[in-house]
C-alpha cells in the first residue's frame, strides 16, 4: 500500500515526503499500513478496532500534514489515505 494526502494543494514532492513520513511512523510502530488503515475504517463504521493501530494512523496523518507543509497549517482539511495504485 502506498499513501496520498487528498484535498491537498501542496507540491506533490512535499506531499511524497509526508506520506513517507507518515509510513515510516505507522511501521516504527509495529504495524503495516494495511493494518494501520484498517483499524481507522474499522473505527470509522463503529466496529471493533486495534486501538493502536488507529492511533497509529492518526498521528501518521498529523506528521504527514507537518512535513508536507513544513510545520504550517494546511489550508482546508487535506486527507491521508491509500493512493490509487495503477491496474
Amino acid at each position: 500500500m502506498k499513501l496520498w494526502l487528498f484535498d491537498c494543494n501542496a507540491p506533490a514532492a512535499d506531499i511524497e515526503a509526508g506520506c513517507r513520513a507518515a509510513a515510516a511512523l505507522i511501521e516504527k510502530r509495529g504495524f503495516t499500513l494495511q493494518q494501520a488503515y484498517d483499524a481507522v475504517m474499522k473505527r470509522s463504521n463503529r466496529e471493533r478496532f486495534e486501538r493502536r493501530a488507529a492511533q497509529a494512523w492518526d498521528n501518521a496523518e498529523d506528521e504527514a500534514l507537518r512535513v508536507t507543509y513544513h510545520g504550517e497549517e494546511p489550508p482546508g482539511e487535506p486527507v491521508l489515505g491509500p493512493a490509487e495504485e495503477p491496474q
